[in-house]
């Protein structure tokens, strides 16, 4: 008898605390924001800051570039920081990998550079830019700041533009994006 009634008291009081009772089930997170046709070389440059600013996109970034792709670092990397590589896209996909593991966030900031005017043709496009990279860590209060300009040759392949070739440029006294990629390249 004494077991009926805790086992009595044990359903009683699993009943009352709603373990039974149906929920409603959580609401998908809202997916990443991607262009995922690239039909204007504005999408395919937007879908690299999409790439930088939310790490759930990096799995689609190798994407944005053609299979000949080639990053070219600017002359004063090379010469200050001994690099000597020959970057492709699966570099890319890596580099943004480590980047994004060894980051709490980033910032990008890419604006059109005065006196020069983007060269856009039918199927390929000259795109220059200045940029402002910044990384953020939990370790320190201040971001690293990356800045300089690049110019894109991006060429449009079956209906959908891609990247070619990027060239860094340093046109300042901070690091260019060339030596994010080299820093973040292992």
């Amino acid at each position: 008898m004494r077991k009926i009634a805790i086992l009595l008291s044990v359903l009683i009081l699993l009943s009352a605390c709603d373990l039974f009772r149906l929920r409603d089930s959580e609401p998908p997170t809202k997916p990443p924001p991607w262009n995922s046709l690239t039909t204007t070389w504005e999408k395919c440059l937007e879908n690299i800051q999409f790439c930088y600013l939310d790490s759930r996109n990096v799995v689609k970034y190798s994407g944005l570039f053609t299979d000949a792709y080639r990053f070219y670092f600017s002359a004063q990397d090379i010469n200050d920081f001994n690099i000597n590589l020959n970057w492709n896209r699966a570099n890319e996909q890596d580099m943004l990998i480590n980047l994004h593991s060894r980051c709490d966030s980033i910032g990008l900031e890419l604006e059109t550079l005065p006196g020069q005017n983007d060269e856009i043709g039918a199927n390929v496009a000259k795109v220059y830019r200045k940029y402002i990279l910044k990384l953020y860590r939990a370790d320190s209060a201040d971001p690293q700041v990356f800045s300089g300009n690049f110019e894109l040759h991006i060429a449009r392949e079956f209906g959908n533009w891609y990247i070619a070739r990027w060239y860094d440029y340093r046109s300042y006294a901070t690091p260019t994006w060339g030596k994010v990629k080299y820093d973040f390249s292992q």
